[in-house]
């Protein structure tokens, strides 16, 4: 099993999974399994030792942020597991499909105490009549889940405990909320933190922040730095923002004064950045199509993208530790941006360095430092 330095647990497999594998083995017919939900599944641990233990089952894994995704198909294949489907998708949205024999979950630990209710009512919805949802949490979480479990009408079949971390064998009881009757709050709830005024530049806006993205009261460096830039000239045309984070950036470019946004696309990792910024844009700029895709490197922009057709990229760089990175992004940007377009890039000063060792094609508009962070703006050549 290959491991990233990008994920969850990238020095091996985590003492939280070993134990929820632990009491399946102990306490789950796995032989008589037909379909298995790994929710969250980083890498792959759950979903691939299950769909190698019980090769009769369908396993769909997913998780919220699409390297994650990527490492889970690609351990598949290094297993011949051909058993597998994996999805960029949130723990509360709606599952692929309706009754699973089986729902896992290594929940995560700085999710937030929302999210873990919400996840627990949608995950009470998930077993089929005689499934089962086993859930591992870390233990200073453990008595407010177990709380949060029966207050979303389930019953539990099994609890165990490690020094570290607890599981939870659970399904609905006959009181809970069936699936029928079950009603989501529409995005970004539960993931809601707070609605704030914000400025870059001389543009004042507004969004929506989340839990579990930065950002969310006040702006960082590297972003005030990347706004200044931009705050000198409108954009226009075609939009394309990488890593958006709580959507700042793109509801900023598309309220400034003059900008005449014709579409955008919202591309990352983070699907819940995705949603958010959309959100976002939707509330500051309604009328603008917007469409968003998760994506495992900006560098696969270009496989999604039309040749040359995009008058604005702007990129937030936040590459893998060890991993080749620089000219499959140098390429990608060349190949979807329009001769004379714009590509403005920010990030930590040193990934900058390494990323502008050549600009070969391209003709450096703005280029400006500070605390640690670097922000370019660059014109492609005609």
């Amino acid at each position: 099993m290959d491991l990233s330095l990008g994920l969850f647990s990238s020095a091996g497999i985590d003492a939280g999974s070993s134990l929820l594998l632990k009491t399946l083995v102990h306490s789950v017919e796995l032989d008589k399994l037909k379909s298995i939900l790994d929710l969250g599944c980083g890498a792959g641990t759950l979903g691939l030792a299950l769909a190698a233990r019980c090769p009769q089952a369908q396993v769909q894994m997913t998780d919220r942020d699409a390297m994650a995704a990527a490492f889970s198909r690609h351990n598949a294949s290094l297993n011949k597991l051909q058993n597998i489907q994996t999805e960029c998708r949130l723990l509360t949205e709606e599952a692929p499909q309706p009754l699973w024999d089986l729902t896992v979950c290594n929940f995560p630990a700085k999710a937030g105490e929302p999210v873990l209710k919400a996840a627990l009512a949608r995950l009470m919805q998930l077993p089929a009549p005689e499934g089962r949802c086993a859930l591992v949490i870390v233990h200073t979480l453990a008595d407010r889940c177990r709380e949060l479990i029966s207050e979303a009408g389930g019953t539990i079949l099994l609890e165990e405990s490690s020094k570290q971390h607890t599981v939870y064998h659970f399904r609905l009881s006959e009181s809970g909320i069936r699936p029928e009757d079950f009603k989501e709050a529409p995005f970004p709830a539960p993931y809601f933190r707070r609605r704030g005024e914000f400025r870059l530049g001389h543009t004042r806006y507004e969004v929506d922040t989340v839990w579990n993205i930065a950002e969310f009261d006040h702006l960082s460096w590297s972003t005030e730095l990347m706004g200044s830039l931009l705050d000198k000239k409108p954009q226009k045309g075609s939009m394309v923002f990488w890593e958006p984070g709580q959507g700042h950036l793109p509801a900023a470019v598309c309220r400034r004064r003059g900008a005449r946004t014709k579409k955008i696309l919202i591309a990352g990792r983070d699907r819940l950045a995705l949603l958010n910024s959309r959100h976002n844009l939707s509330l500051q700029s309604p009328g603008i199509p917007v469409e968003i895709q998760a994506l495992s490197a900006p560098q696969q922009l270009k496989d999604i993208l039309p040749a040359e057709e995009t008058d604005f990229l702007l990129t937030h760089i936040t590459p893998v530790t060890r991993s080749q990175w620089t000219a499959p992004l140098r390429a990608a940007a060349a190949g979807i941006v329009k001769r004379g377009g714009i590509w403005a890039v920010f990030g930590k000063s040193s990934d900058m360095a390494a990323l502008t060792k050549t600009s070969k094609g391209w003709t450096a508009l703005a280029d400006k430092r500070t605390r640690g962070s670097r922000a370019i703006i660059y014109r492609r050549n005609s």
